[in-house]
């Protein structure tokens, strides 16, 4: 029964954290910052993802994220395979499972969407990886062969992904107002305090740049790992799992092992606190100030979230304010 339900909240996080990797800016500022001087041959403003139903079509049952396309300076397109990676055992093979991806999107592709003279377009493969140890696995499938004479070198298959492996990443060189780096050191917080001074900054830095719908990912995501729901209710489990049961390398691992510094009264204060600067900086203060009194009387983790999301939802303050009264 326990197993069940921590696959069901694995689940309910994974949905919650490729959300944040569905938005435009989440993929143009990883080709800004993580692909090296690729950014310069591209035009970001025809940036496009893809439907699921594309994916599934040329991947069949396979599985793979999403997939984007961006126009070159050329005129030509680029397309961008996003593999999330969350299990926390490292798959050894995932260069052999990149190029089966990579083969079907291509062939699958129409000669319509095809460049002159019928040449595929180029394919970006991009593995993002959260799990807790450092990935460990080939980059090419070229390192997955064994040694051979130099005459059968030309034979080896050769491909590459991009790894993004986020908790290895240095944040003292991570490019600057970049949603990629904002998860980076999210996934790197080490302490109560750290986490908090990183959602306020990431709460003023989106909604100064008007990113509101992204933001409302970050903060279902953020959510998702705080919160954690059992047959008492909503509580931040304080034990460290088994390996078995450790199968979500994410932050909610980090938060677990805070122990005592975090408990169920502090978790309902910090939402608190998160829905009050969020409706600061939305609407100001004042609205803030009339919302502090409604929240101290929500004791319930899911009318706190509900109060949230109106922030997103409401055009101007008194809607919102009138809202949180009906909750």
């Amino acid at each position: 029964m326990a197993r069940t339900r921590n696959r069901r909240r694995k689940r309910k996080h994974d949905a919650s954290y490729k959300k944040i990797f569905a938005h435009r800016r989440t993929i143009g500022d990883l080709l800004r910052g993580f692909a090296g001087k690729l950014a310069r041959h591209l035009d970001f403003s025809t940036l496009e993802r893809l439907p699921a139903s594309f994916v599934t079509e040329h991947l069949g049952q396979r599985h793979a994220d999403m997939l984007w396309k961006i126009q070159t300076a050329n005129g030509g397109w680029l397309y961008l395979l996003i593999l999330l990676e969350f299990q926390s055992t490292i798959d050894y093979d995932m260069a052999l499972r990149m190029l089966d991806y990579t083969v079907r999107v291509l062939q699958g592709l129409g000669s319509d969407e095809r460049g002159p003279g019928g040449k595929y377009p180029p394919l970006l493969p991009v593995v993002i990886y959260n799990g807790e140890g450092r990935w460990t696995a080939a980059a090419d499938t070229g390192e997955l062969f064994a040694s051979m004479p130099d005459e059968l070198l030309g034979y080896r298959p050769r491909h590459q992904y991009l790894l993004l492996d986020l908790r290895a990443l240095d944040p003292t060189v991570l490019p600057p107002e970049n949603v990629v780096s904002l998860i980076a050191m999210l996934e790197q917080a080490r302490s109560q305090g750290q986490l908090e001074k990183l959602g306020a900054s990431l709460a003023d830095w989106l909604l100064r740049v008007g990113e509101t719908r992204l933001l409302d990912s970050f903060v279902a995501w953020i959510t998702q790992v705080l919160a954690r729901t059992d047959a008492a209710g909503r509580t931040l489990e304080l034990r460290t799992r088994s390996e078995e049961e450790r199968t979500m390398s994410t932050l909610a691992e980090r938060v677990r092992k805070w122990g005592d510094e975090l408990n169920q009264q502090w978790l309902e204060k910090g939402e608190r606190q998160m829905v009050s600067r969020l409706a600061a900086r939305r609407f100001g203060p004042g609205i803030a100030e009339q919302l502090s009194p409604l929240l101290d009387k929500l004791s319930d983790p899911d009318s706190i979230a509900a109060v949230a999301a109106m922030v997103f939802e409401c055009e101007n303050g008194a809607d919102f304010i009138a809202r949180a009264h009906e909750v």
